[in-house]
């Protein structure tokens, strides 16, 4: 299994290399690596996060190569005279990213929280939920498995609010982390303090999944009482200036919420310096304030994924598992032909997985990890797409 292809390094400027895959060239940025012409590496997000050997990256391009160019040749055909919306959102894709598409791992690695989102299952007042913390050691363990067994170069971790994970605990997971498998971390803890963030950062971590949920501030302090829009965003903003790569969006179909809130939430989520835009449907929970609201049409989300690709044609476009529970037999597949290019996998150890429950019935909780992978590698492979870096955002 493989969900990423090395490239060779054509050229060195400080900081910043140029990579080669199969004669496209994307930028990456190196902070952890000693690097030469002709080193071979994997990228993630746009940052170097392994090097190898260059017998071994060979050895993986030769079992890719022309494997490589008939997933291209695939991807052109579907991609051949567009005429629906969602079909000219994917050849605006194909054109300004061509096949690749990022394959991320996701670990959930405890569900309590200190917040009352009137959306969300795992809210604090909700005691139907049965809560669980991964330690450490079961952390780092899962972490190993992902990059050294199922070979993923980034991971999510992501929690609820969960104060109980300190700097005392984050810190060191982080540094264990990165010393034992380096690979692009994402965080996904809430709104903490910037001070833990920037020693998150200098531990390793270079990524922060952080959704802003809604534009409208009326509809956010409604939702999410005792907070306000402007705080989230000023910390979106402070993480993205101390360097942090930011993954950020909103939920489509929110009570009271408009189509022109869903134009602003785009255009909000593209003015964060964004470089993956995560929005997906909200999916009511039965133990939650918002349980009898309806769920968004299928065509409200996937219109959404293809506006926002013909408006930041070369923005990395996250198709969401709840977009994938929303429609199960054709959730990912339609949302990646709709202009979406990058797919997150649930690898949260099996008997937490159904209790990570921000909506109900989530896609894949009951499915073996390696099974859900191959129906990824397979539906990419169908679509003539490739899981090769997409290198550094605009």
């Amino acid at each position: 299994m493989c969900y990423s292809i090395p490239g060779k390094v054509v050229e060195i400027n400080d900081n910043i290399v140029v990579v080669d895959y199969f004669g496209e060239k994307k930028k990456a940025r190196n902070e952890f690596y000693e690097l030469f012409l002709g080193d071979y590496i994997y990228a993630q997000g746009g940052f170097v996060v392994q090097k190898i050997p260059p017998d071994e990256a060979k050895d993986i391009l030769k079992i890719w190569r022309e494997y490589f160019f008939k997933l291209q040749e695939l991807d052109l055909r579907l991609t051949h005279e567009p005429k629906t919306l969602y079909q000219i959102a994917n050849s605006t894709r194909r054109k300004y990213l061509g096949n690749s598409c990022c394959v991320h791992g996701i670990i959930e690695f405890s569900n309590w929280c200190r917040n009352n989102c009137l959306y969300c299952g795992i809210r604090k007042d909700n005691t139907q939920v049965k809560r669980y913390r991964m330690s450490m050691e079961e952390i780092i363990e899962q972490v190993r498995y992902a990059v050294l067994e199922l070979n993923f170069k980034a991971l999510v971790l992501q929690s609820g609010e969960d104060l109980w994970y300190d700097e005392n605990v984050l810190v060191p997971l982080v540094k264990k982390i990165m010393e034992e498998v380096p690979i692009l971390l994402i965080l996904s803890i809430g709104e903490r303090e910037i001070g833990l963030y920037e020693k998150l950062y200098q531990a390793g971590a270079r990524a922060v999944l952080l959704r802003f949920e809604t534009s409208n501030p009326s509809l956010y302090e409604r939702y999410r009482p005792d907070h306000r829009l402007d705080d989230r965003l000023t910390l979106i903003r402070q993480l993205h200036n101390f360097g942090y790569l930011i993954f950020t969006g909103f939920l489509i179909g929110l009570p009271d919420q408009t189509e022109q809130d869903i134009l602003n939430d785009i255009e909000l989520t593209g003015s964060l310096n964004t470089e993956m835009f995560s929005f997906g449907p909200f999916i009511p929970h039965p133990d939650t304030p918002l349980k009898d609201t309806p769920k968004p049409t299928m065509e409200m989300v996937l219109t959404t994924i293809a506006r926002t690709r013909i408006m930041y044609q070369e923005s990395k476009i996250l198709v969401t598992t709840a977009l994938e529970t929303l429609d199960k037999e054709n959730g990912a597949k339609s949302g990646l032909l709709s202009g979406g290019n990058s797919l997150m996998i649930n690898l949260t150890p099996n008997k937490y997985r159904k209790l990570y429950e921000i909506y109900p019935k989530k896609a894949d909780v009951d499915e073996d990890i390696k099974d859900v992978i191959q129906k990824n590698l397979n539906l990419l492979s169908s679509l003539g797409r490739a899981p090769t870096d997409l290198g550094l955002g605009v």
